[in-house]
């Protein structure tokens, strides 16, 4: 399938990238006494073990690290013995990293950035930028401070140099086209060796749009955009996995539990739910932060479909979630791309929008940054920002809502006269006092950069910026904040490749509601231009900025020694892109729905072997994707 072939060179690009900076990772045997270092946000715990044995350091989730003296976030652990060859690193259990091939003393692992490294305790400089770069309007303030540098400067678009004794405040870009760039470079050296920075603001327009796009109003009743005048808050949020730094203030987006699109049929209860209920904002100096509540209410509304039940959490599965932002850019899309909409979920928006953040739910795909081009089109590879280049942290738990509260009808199915719009102006019950257990609901947290946005937290509170979450099971969208209605207005019709299941998995969905908005309402006709505040202490951010790929990225080949007479077969690939992900399922469903895909390997989409690709091979997939054992060799990486 095109979409899958260019995500995973996406992912190759920026793994090929990543690499001129990092360490290669060889499969090696631990020595007693090496010293292997974690970068984390928490203590983190490192389990290692001898592969293909039960052979291990300590019962998971291992021994707890010892942070390093003088670091604020780097964490040792001692080899205690020679035989192991594999490591994970964890918060204590949760949020591990994968099984990976130990690298070999003095390494470190960056649990953000997902890179290993070589370790160093010498104090080489450290370049600190308070603005990493990204859109301004009039101009921009940036400090740039030096630490354990014997001698430091920076140079503006490659002009003269202009010593750093410690800290500089600078402000740029006052004299320059709307559309032009300014470059700061910044070089600081000692007897470690140098360190150096590159940071490039654009200047943006100050004229905005007359509207926001939208074409009809927000829904209302009960689902609430911007509650009470609420756009979010100023707030640094550590992005753990615990909501405990959220506050009810923060509320831009309000849904209602048990309203997604099997809800509305009664044979679709066997299958998890994609419902969205609340989304909260908050941003600093350096980050955006988005927080989203999942209800997964089975336990009241269907007790004896035991699957959603006990596999309902979403991060088992590679469901595509689209975040579409709108900043305030010249440059503005509706969801499409060169040739259909991204990730070809048929999902487009009325409301304007110029970056959309795309990720999967278990984080395995992404996260990437679209921005628009001239054209209003997400896709060229130029304007792709991937992976641990994008800076975003994704975080996921469960618990209780924020507001304390579960509200929806508790009844699901046509049989209970649930009809696709119910819940607008319907009296809700809270599911907490039905019994529901709220360890079933879910949260995701989310840190984005602004400089990969192309805006300043000052840009948030003078001019306000849009966004639209839309939840999917993998070619369509099945609910979205702020709601619009597209997300069930086919629910009660049954799906082309499978009966038991809704026709929204695979219909186009036009969203014309407004954007939730955070920071500030909108204002029609015109940006204000900004003064970033400056921050009273320097976020740290990476020290590499992030890198832009320039050509295509082409799919890899391992260059053989001699013409292979057959190709490899993936068991599973359906749209042969070289991995086994739910996009294949899609694949193989669209192959016997005879819809055209770009890219169909049968041999490889006939998983159980009986010279017949059917809907069974798509199952199979499915419940290997989720782990449950198959008599297949279906290998999911």
């Amino acid at each position: 399938m095109k979409i899958s072939k260019k995500l995973l060179a996406i992912i190759l690009a920026v793994l090929m990238t990543t690499s001129m900076v990092t360490v290669a990772v060889v499969n090696v045997s631990a020595v007693a006494g090496d010293k292997i270092y974690c970068r984390a946000s928490f203590t983190p715990s490192c389990y290692m073990w001898k592969k293909n044995t039960e052979e291990n350091n300590k019962a998971w989730p291992g021994e707890t690290m010892t942070k390093v003296s003088g670091e604020t976030d780097v964490y040792e652990y001692t080899v205690p013995a020679d035989k192991f060859d594999m490591v994970i690193f964890s918060n204590n259990g949760s949020g591990q990293t994968t099984d990976m091939s130990y690298p070999g003393g003095n390494k470190l692992y960056d649990v953000d950035k997902k890179t290993w490294s070589d370790y160093s305790t010498d104090p080489v400089p450290v370049i600190t930028v308070s603005n990493e770069g990204g859109g301004f309007k009039g101009s921009v303030d940036v400090t740039v401070t030096v630490k354990d540098a014997d001698s430091a400067y920076y140079t503006i678009d490659g002009g003269s140099q202009t010593a750093i004794n410690g800290s500089v405040s600078l402000t740029l870009g006052a004299d320059i086209a709307e559309g032009a760039s300014v470059k700061l470079d910044i070089s600081a050296t000692n007897s470690y060796g140098t360190v150096t920075k590159s940071c490039t603001y654009k200047k943006r327009s100050t004229s905005g749009p007359a509207t926001d796009g939208s074409t009809s109003a927000a829904i209302g009743g009960n689902y609430a955009t911007n509650p009470n005048n609420g756009y979010g808050k100023r707030k640094t949020i550590t992005v753990d996995g615990d909501k405990s730094d959220w506050e009810s203030s923060m509320l831009i987006a309000q849904g209602v539990a048990n309203d997604d699109p099997r809800v509305y049929a009664h044979w679709s209860m066997h299958e998890k739910g994609i419902d969205d209920y609340a989304m909260y904002a908050a941003w600093d100096d350096a980050n955006l932060y988005i927080m989203y509540e999942m209800a997964n209410v089975q336990d009241i509304v269907a007790p004896g479909e035991d699957f959603p039940m006990t596999q309902g959490n979403l991060w088992i599965d590679n469901l595509p979630v689209f975040m579409y932002i709108y900043t305030g850019n010249e440059n503005i899309t509706h969801g499409e791309t060169a040739g259909g909409t991204l990730w070809a979920t048929g999902t487009t928006l009325d409301a304007h929008a110029d970056h959309v953040i795309a990720y999967s739910t278990n984080a395995s795909n992404g996260p990437f940054i679209y921005t628009a081009n001239d054209d209003g089109e997400l896709m060229p590879d130029d304007l792709v920002i991937a992976g641990a280049q994008t800076g975003i942290d994704i975080k996921w738990g469960n618990g209780k809502t924020l507001s304390g509260t579960l509200m929806g009808i508790p009844k699901a199915g046509t049989d209970n006269n649930r009809v696709a719009g119910d819940s607008v102006d319907a009296t809700l019950t809270d599911f907490y006092t039905k019994g529901h257990k709220a360890s079933m609901d879910m949260f995701y947290e989310i840190s984005i950069p602004l400089k990969n946005l192309d805006i300043t937290a000052a840009d948030i509170e003078a001019n306000g910026i849009g966004i639209m979450k839309v939840s999917t099971f993998g070619t369509s969208g099945m609910d979205c904040l702020p709601y619009d209605l597209s997300m069930a207005d086919n629910a009660a019709k049954p799906y082309s490749a499978d009966s038991s299941t809704s026709m929204e998995k695979e219909d186009e969905d036009h969203i014309t509601v407004p954007m939730a908005r955070i920071g500030k309402a909108f204002t029609p006709g015109s940006v204000q231009p900004t003064t970033p505040v400056k921050p009273t202490e320097p976020p740290v951010q990476p020290t590499e900025p992030p890198v832009q790929p320039t050509d295509p990225p082409v799919k890899p080949t391992e260059a053989p020694t001699e013409a292979p007479t057959e190709p490899e077969i993936i068991l599973g690939d359906a749209d042969d892109d070289g991995s086994v992900t739910v996009l294949d399922v899609t694949i193989i469903q669209r192959h016997l729905s005879t819809v055209p895909v770009a890219r169909f390997n049968e041999k490889a989409a006939d998983v159980d072997g009986d010279d017949e690709v059917s809907i069974l091979d798509g199952t199979w997939i499915q419940r290997a994707l989720v782990g449950v054992p198959t008599p297949f060799d279906i290998k999911i990486d």
